[in-house]
């Protein structure tokens, strides 16, 4: 008997044709799904988020396990998009936090814009505690001001807040512009050519933290981070034509100062002698705030000296009485400067006035 017979079966049984299709069937459909699994894109995945509780704040950081995480993906919490998507392998990234209040929010990962896992809610925010507000005054300039921008004593930033951020106490007369910068240890002063800055004094609220050192510091919120109330830091302030920048000269406490009658000795030459003249104002720039001038209330001569009695706005501190930050004692120096002059001489007698309340120093 023949194996294939005319019609072309085998064994009159099995068509070859039929019997070569289902041999390549059985032999493409395995090759095939192993081509598949081996060529395929993986289906990413997350496992994981640390830390997954932050206290509210700015500029923070999370970072994401999981698996086959690829370039170009970007990670939201709950509808907010994280700001970055730092990739280190297919198992982990870094991503930026958005600003978030507190909450529980899921995580979810994106692959173009297809959503493609989420983590129920994986993330926590825990609220501040509730950060002690206080009231300084702080004296510096307006910067970048033209002069169709007047302030005036009174602007309130911003305009129409029932309780400022910061408000205009006083107002001096616009002078040449100029920036103090940091460089590496040095505040180094640097001219703004064509523009004017405007002297002025702010009452500030601002709120204290805890740095890392243990000392407490004073900051303001500024329109994208808190910023520090210290001298030649630069506020950012909401004003009635738009965003106005405040860099700080000096910060004061708002109490007024108690006086203390200090009479010292200036060795000057003849011409500084003859304009020294009762009612003098220090408007030296670390006092250009209000209220916290010294002034001259008598002027005597003696020999080549000048005998100058002052009344200084003092702050007491632990190691005594302080002015412009230095230490006001017997035998301590201490300048005055006017727009005509500087002096410079030594304390020799120094009494607090009665009405200050406060005790003599030794």
């Amino acid at each position: 008997m023949a194996v294939v017979d005319d019609r072309g079966r085998i064994a009159g049984r099995v068509n070859v044709i039929d019997a070569l299709v289902a041999i390549l069937l059985v032999l493409v459909i395995p090759m095939a799904y192993g081509a598949y699994l081996l060529f395929r894109t993986p289906q990413p995945k997350l496992t994981a988020v640390a830390p997954a509780t932050l206290y509210e704040g700015p500029n923070q950081r999370v970072g994401i396990g999981g698996r086959n995480l690829r370039p170009f993906m970007r990670v939201s919490f709950n509808d907010v998009q994280g700001r970055t998507f730092m990739i280190a392998s297919t198992t982990n990234a870094a991503i930026d936090l958005p600003d978030l209040g507190p909450g529980s929010y899921d995580v979810v990962l994106y692959d173009q814009m297809e959503e493609v896992d989420r983590l129920k809610k994986a993330l926590t925010i825990l609220p501040l505690a509730p950060a002690p507000t206080i009231d300084v005054e702080v004296s510096g300039a307006f910067l970048y001001l033209s002069e169709r921008e007047p302030m005036k004593v009174g602007q309130k930033f911003p305009p129409d807040a029932q309780t400022p951020a910061a408000e205009v106490i006083s107002v001096g007369a616009p002078v040449p512009a100029g920036l103090r910068i940091r460089a590496g240890e040095l505040n180094v002063p640097v001219k703004l050519p064509g523009q004017i800055e405007l002297p002025a004094t702010l009452h500030l609220r601002c709120y204290l933290t805890v740095s890392s050192d243990g000392t407490m510091r004073c900051h303001f919120q500024g329109p994208t981070q808190p910023l520090d109330v210290a001298p030649d830091s630069t506020l950012t302030l909401q004003g009635p034509k738009g965003w106005v920048n405040f860099q700080i000269a000096d910060v004061h406490p708002t109490d007024k100062l108690p006086i203390v009658r200090v009479v010292a000795q200036f060795n000057v030459a003849e011409e500084i002698a003859r304009r020294m003249q009762p009612g003098d104002l220090d408007v030296s720039p670390r006092v250009n705030a209000e209220g916290l001038h010294a002034r001259i209330v008598s002027v005597a001569r003696q020999g080549a000296a000048v005998i100058a009695t002052l009344d200084v706005p003092a702050e007491q501190a632990a190691g005594g009485w302080l002015y412009k930050r230095e230490p006001l004692k017997l035998g301590a120096p201490l300048s005055f400067e006017t727009l005509q002059y500087i002096a410079r001489g030594t304390v020799t007698m120094m009494t607090p006035q009665a009405a200050s309340g406060a005790a003599a120093q030794p």
